[in-house]
């Protein structure tokens, strides 16, 4: 029975056009598997991983020209392999940037950071959905577009609806950490994975990322 379900939803998906590998598009970066990275962690066979892009090599190779972390905002590149034969649910997928002082900092949308201008000032205005507060420079409000308005931040987020048997998936969270080490005593926590055959969600990860600094 389980078989005949999966079967069944992976046939919706394809149908569907879901983008089930590591990126949808070939659009000249791509994620190793989970088990590369230095900072990983597995549940059965599942494997997660992390990598802040915050070096001026790894922001070339992710987003050519455009810098995100020296506007204050770290990419953080997650990776999940699949090495079983179990799909797994990621619609409800939470990934928070654990600060050391354990404050839990949520990603910003590629969209949203278009609007931010490290050089403007916020305007006052109402509290807007979306739209994290204490940003400096960050609202929709503007007309302009800032320096992070490019479609490598958007093109390259995680996006991934489910993880397919024997598959990775890849893709970036955006976090305003600012540039004074935000990664010493930092962690990357991770929730919402959910096993579709049995239906139960897994335990969170919560990955180290001091070891990148």
């Amino acid at each position: 029975m389980a078989t005949s379900f999966f079967r069944s939803f992976v046939g919706l998906s394809l149908l569907l056009g879901l983008p089930l590998g590591a990126f949808a598009a070939d659009d000249g970066f791509k994620a190793k598997t989970a088990d590369r990275y230095p900072g990983k962690q597995s549940q059965g066979d599942l494997i997660a991983a992390v990598k802040p892009f915050y070096s001026e090599k790894d922001q070339k190779r992710a987003f050519g020209k455009t810098r995100p972390y020296k506007h204050g905002v770290m990419p953080l590149l997650l990776v999940l392999t699949n090495t079983g034969l179990h799909p797994y649910d990621l619609k409800n997928l939470k990934v928070r940037f654990i600060t050391a002082g354990r404050e839990g900092l949520e990603p910003i949308g590629g969209e949203d950071l278009a609007y931010f201008n490290p050089k403007g000032h916020q305007p006052r205005q109402r509290n807007i959905p979306g739209i994290p507060a204490g940003i400096p420079g960050l609202s929709r409000a503007r007309v302009k577009k800032g320096p992070l308005a490019r479609f490598e931040i958007t093109d390259r987020e995680f996006r991934a609806p489910v993880l397919t048997p024997e598959s990775t998936a890849g893709g970036f969270f955006y976090y305003w950490t600012g540039t004074e080490e935000p990664l010493a005593g930092a962690s990357a926590y991770i929730s919402g994975i959910v096993d579709l055959t049995t239906g139960r969600e897994l335990f969170y990860f919560e990955i180290p990322l001091d070891r990148y600094r």
